[in-house]
């Protein structure tokens, strides 16, 4: 492993030296300046980019100086395109012409804005719903009007092919994932908590990333979702303010702030959410053996009332050292609490459903939780456009403390004297450091390549200690129970590198990469005196191929492949019996294993400009050995279930997927997405398959005086599991959003679950046991969200003013310069 690192280090620092070292041979300078149109005034920091003008390939780009002048040293001569980019401002381009041995001035370039810049303005832009690039699908988090107010939780639920259950747990396509923010691990450790502290309103955009390349980590069978955070850097300041409640109980406030002041720009938020949620569940069971009670049939229904509170901050700057430089430091914090109760009613019955025994099981818990995070950013762009350098590091500290107590009162139909309650409390502390250092590279290569390396090493450390303690009737006391106490020590450390190659063949465009990881799982229990020790070294390949079609541009064919892990986590390591159901018990595994995965996906798509709607179909197949699933066994004489994770098959899905985005006019929007899947599971012990199909769709009506309408509904068919079946779901949401004062203040009110028809069910069919399953929540709900934003956006704001002599020297040369001659015409798209 480490001869595999230092191999890639030693390649990253030859190609980063080789390409340091090239320089251009003619010695032609093309100059320029930027100007507001309306004020005349210059735009500082712009960005400006020297193009082809046969196939738009990018030359050069640079940012434009305090002056507004830019400049491009050692232009082969040629014809080009100038293009120039500044938030607040239309895109304006400009056609020149560099000819051999004579430097060429562009003249006075005047942006157009795009927007008033008054006290309270929002420049808003229509960006496409859904959209495909070649390794991802693109979904707008601002185009979901259902989950305003809520959480990156209440997003993903929006999204096709994505799975949220009714603990909040998320699957992609049936496996699991791994949640990015910004191309990073959420410092939040737990994906449930990360999305829980992202208020929708903040998230700009959700990547599904179904097949990663080498470049990303290669955790989680299901693939990646990246969720992208909102940003402003123009120069100026912007808040955001946000509140909001709903029906169920729940309550949530944030603000947001950034500030640009020429080479700075600090940013912050504060964010705080309080839920109070009811659910109930009922579940039957049906006993193939009886145990030594005789218990048959076994019910049990359940009442359950949970309250969160949360809040988090976050506070940094970026600082522009330069043109090329910039550093960012942020400091984040997160603090939580809360609880709750059920109530619990557990009969028994014989085979000809008389009552044996009656219990009634109440369960209080609490919970307090605290994160602080400091990330470090490093970011290095060069004269040659597409070139980069980044560092990152990451450090977070969290800590949870928890306490639980359980009593159970029976009572035994035959017997008259009530036995002793069985009592119970716990109490239980967990520490985690989580460290993440990296570093990525990326430079082109000849017209089309483009070469991609770089290193990382992430270390984790949980120390976790749970005391159980059973009341003792005789003793008149708690005594610790060792069984069910556990004091635990985790260390995970992996260290990875990765190289990545991309070029084009005509219309044929390919990536292949590697990615080699190197991991230490290390956990041992002092409570039973076990340990794992696991190491593994894995070698990662991926392969991209996309073909433009060569008659129309707009659409293409894409394949890909790529491996994966699933590694087990802390939690599911864990040997720790949970007895908070005491018909059900779960427990961890300590013996578990990695599962591979390998992807193949091939897929079309089509842009159709005229009328921006869009379509794409796709084909995967994936197959995972010693996949990582639950399994349930029955104990024939006590008549309780155990479950816990285990290596149990290999799994086979073979898949279709069809999306479509559709114009009907311009206030009119919709989008569709179908999925066909055939699941395999086989092993010597799970022999199973079946076709599932799942529909998401969504439409939008764009009302006259800023009024917007939304509907989106999904419908899940029934889908396996190793020893039974998750049944149907569906679901509709409503939401309605108008904006008033030139859209900086927003109303929505939005109804989830319309219809009330979310209900969590599962059924289990073993050689034991039958069992149906169902839970629900209050899914049904409206909730009011009310967001006030104002800014203003200025490149002249913050710049000192200058005497009168010196402005009017300034527009006498502007003057002087304008009048030269050979001065092409501008051009604005």
């Amino acid at each position: 492993m480490r001869k595999s690192l230092t191999f890639l280090f030693v390649l990253f620092a030859i190609v980063y030296n080789v390409h340091a070292q090239t320089h251009p041979n003619t010695p032609l300078k093309v100059t320029g300046k930027v100007v507001d149109e309306a004020t005349g005034k210059a735009i500082e920091y712009a960005s400006v980019v020297l193009l082809k003008q046969e196939d738009s390939t990018v030359v050069t780009g640079v940012y434009t100086t305090p002056t507004g002048s830019f400049s491009f040293d050692k232009v082969p001569p040629g014809i080009y395109v100038t293009r120039i980019t500044f938030m607040g401002y239309d895109k304006l381009q400009k056609a020149i012409r560099v000819t051999e041995g004579k430097s060429t001035y562009v003249g006075i370039l005047r942006m157009v804005a795009a927007g008033k810049v008054l006290n309270t303005v929002e420049i808003k832009a229509e960006k496409p719903a859904f959209s495909m690039q070649i390794d991802r699908q693109v979904f707008d988090a601002s185009s979901i009007l259902s989950a305003e107010g809520g959480t990156g939780t209440d997003i993903l639920k929006n999204i096709p092919s994505v799975d949220v259950d009714i603990d909040d747990n998320v699957t992609l396509r049936g496996k699991s994932v791994t949640i990015f923010v910004d191309g990073k691990p959420s410092p939040f450790g737990d994906v449930k908590t990360a999305l829980q502290m992202l208020p929708a309103e903040t998230i700009d955009k959700v990547e599904i990333i179904n097949n990663p390349s080498a470049k990303f980590d290669a955790n989680g069978g299901g693939g990646i979702i990246n969720i992208v955070l909102k940003k402003d850097k123009a120069i100026g300041y912007n808040v955001m303010i946000n509140g909001g409640g709903a029906t169920r109980g729940e309550g949530s406030g944030s603000i947001n702030a950034s500030l640009r002041i020429r080479r700075y720009n600090f940013f912050g938020g504060y964010n705080g959410r309080y839920e109070q949620t009811r659910g109930s569940g009922l579940s039957y069971r049906e006993n193939m053996v009886s145990d030594t009670n005789k218990t048959k049939y076994f019910t049990q229904s359940s009442k359950n009332e949970n309250i969160n509170r949360n809040q988090g901050a976050r506070l940094g700057f970026d600082y522009y050292l330069d043109d090329h430089n910039t550093f960012t430091i942020s400091q984040g914090m997160g603090l939580g609490s809360g609880g709750n109760d059920d109530h619990i009613n557990l009969e028994y019955l014989d085979s000809d459903k008389d009552a044996i025994r009656e219990g009634n099981r109440l369960n209080g818990s609490n919970f307090k939780w605290s994160n602080y995070n400091t990330n470090l950013n490093y970011k290095r762009t060069f004269k040659k456009p597409n070139r980069e350098l980044t560092a990152y590091s990451s450090y977070s500290i969290s800590d949870n403390s928890n306490g639980s107590s359980y009593f159970t009162q029976n009572k035994y139909m035959n017997i008259d004297t009530v036995p002793n309650a069985d009592k119970q409390q716990n109490s239980g502390n967990n520490g985690n450091k989580f460290f993440i250092i990296q570093s990525d590279y990326t430079s082109p290569m000849g017209k089309k390549g483009k070469l991609e390396a770089g290193l990382k090493t992430t270390s984790r450390k949980i120390d976790n200690n749970y005391i159980a303690e059973l009341y003792n009737w005789g003793m008149q006391d708690y005594v610790v129970s060792n069984l069910l106490s556990n004091k635990y020590n985790y260390k995970e450390a992996i260290s990875s590198g990765y190289v990545n190659f991309a070029n084009a063949i005509g219309n044929l465009g390919y990536q292949v990469g590697v990615r080699i990881e190197q991991s230490h799982l290390y956990g041992y229990s002092f409570t039973s005196d076990t340990s794992v020790n696991n190491r593994f070294f894995n070698v990662f390949p991926s392969l991209f191929l996309k073909y433009n079609l060569p008659k129309n541009q707009n659409q293409s064919l894409v394949f890909n492949f790529s491996t994966r892990i699933d590694r087990p986590n802390f939690d599911q390591l864990l040997p720790y019996i949970n007895n908070s159901d005491p018909q059900n018990i779960r427990m961890g595994n300590p013996e578990l294993q990695p599962a591979l995965s390998k992807k193949f996906e091939i897929s079309y798509s089509e842009y159709y400009p005229k009328s921006r709607n869009y379509f794409s179909i796709s084909s995967y197949y994936s197959i995972t050995n010693d996949n990582i699933d639950r399994l349930s066994t029955l104990d024939t004489k006590s008549g309780i279930t155990t479950t816990m994770p285990a290596n149990l098959a290999s799994q086979m899905n073979t898949g279709g997927n069809i999306s479509y985005s559709i114009n009907f006019f311009k206030w009119w929007k919709a989008w569709a997405n179908l999925n066909l899947e055939y699941n395999q599971l086989k092993s010597i012990y799970v022999n199973r398959d079946n076709l599932s199909w799942g529909i998401n769709g969504n439409t939008q009506f764009r009302l006259p005086a800023n009024l917007n309408i939304e509907v989106s509904g999904h419908v899940r068919s029934p889908r396996i599991q190793p020893q039974g079946t998750f049944k149907a779901m569906n679901g509709v949401d409503m939401g309605i959003r108008k904006e008033f004062m030139k859209r900086a203040l927003s109303v929505s009110v939005n109804v989830a679950d319309l219809f009330n028809s979310q209900q969590f069910s599962s059924h289990y069919e073993t050689e034991t046991f039958i069992q149906d399953y169902n839970r629900k929540r209050i899914t049904r709900f409206v909730r009011l969200n009310v967001r006030y934003r104002f800014g203003k956006m200025d490149p002249n704001m913050f710049k000192k003013k200058k005497p009168q002599e010196e402005e009017d020297k300034d527009k006498d040369k502007d003057k002087e310069d304008e009048k030269e001659k050979e001065k092409p015409k501008e051009g604005r798209l």
